[in-house]
């Protein structure tokens, strides 16, 4: 008996359906490959939640202790885009003054063993965890069974790669997006 997939359903996932007969050919139900792909969905959603996105974005991050967006100083010349890593929409001057509104952190996160135990999260030492971002003062954005936390991992051996992205307006009024760190001055709310 040959198994015929209608489109509907993914590659390799058909074998076992209960089948129908149309114009001599066995076919699978549309009600079953609704199911089917309900079902498929849910179970991706279950894997995936085991580790986050092979490129995790923070949202309104600001990466270290008293970081805080306000007017900053850019410290070099730099590129304005329209968003991060894209399209140049402007630039900036050594000198320039901007409002910075908000920034993420965009990061590939970094598969290790916790080297710590975190009894607030339920976290043993040897779990696995995903290093995603740094915060300061010691404290890491980690990934754990399908959540974010912020916690204390004082000794890493590998950092993640991470970018940190501001929005900022000039006084001219443009908007863009700017690589952030180590490229203007006063983003230290302590000092």
């Amino acid at each position: 008996m040959q198994f015929e997939n209608d489109g509907c359903a993914p590659e390799g996932l058909v074998a076992a359906l209960p089948l129908h007969r149309a114009e001599g050919r066995s076919v699978v139900s549309m009600g079953t490959t609704m199911r089917l792909a309900l079902l498929y969905v849910l179970a991706m959603g279950a894997v995936a939640a085991d580790r986050p996105a092979s490129l995790f974005v923070d949202r309104g991050a600001c990466p270290f202790e008293c970081c805080t967006y306000r007017k900053w100083k850019a410290s070099k010349p730099l590129v304005l885009r329209n968003r991060p890593g894209g399209k140049a929409v402007g630039g900036l001057k050594p000198g320039d003054w901007v409002s910075a509104l908000t920034g993420e952190t965009r990061s590939v996160p970094l598969a290790m063993a916790s080297p710590v135990d975190v009894p607030d999260e339920g976290i043993r030492k040897g779990d696995p965890i995903f290093l995603l971002h740094y915060e300061g003062e010691g404290f890491w954005k980690i990934w754990v069974r399908g959540k974010t936390a912020d916690v204390e991992v004082l000794s890493v051996r590998q950092v993640p790669k991470t970018e940190w992205w501001a929005k900022v307006r000039t006084s001219g009024g443009l908007i863009g997006w700017v690589r952030a760190e180590g490229n203007f001055e006063n983003q230290d709310g302590c000092g």
